[in-house]
């Protein structure tokens, strides 16, 4: 297989990557916004926040690298 089908290849992999992280994050994005009122301000709260966070960041990263372009030389 050639070096630029590897790559298309590879952005393909991180594509399926990114979508099931955003998959997680709205999982926990629901998981938080139907919390019960009780629950909304204790540390449960705050680590589906943060875990959130980290996967918004993720995805983030993910977008980034699919976004690089990269050209393959010619063996001469």
């Amino acid at each position: 297989m050639s070096r630029r089908k590897r790559f298309v290849s590879a952005v393909s992999a991180i594509e399926d990557a990114k979508s099931e992280v955003e998959e997680l994050r709205d999982e926990l994005q629901e998981w938080l916004d139907n919390m019960p009122e009780n629950l909304q301000n204790s540390s449960k709260a705050d680590l589906l926040e943060e875990a959130i966070d980290n996967l918004e960041s993720v995805v983030d990263h993910l977008d980034e690298a699919i976004s690089v372009e990269v050209e393959f030389p010619g063996m001469y």
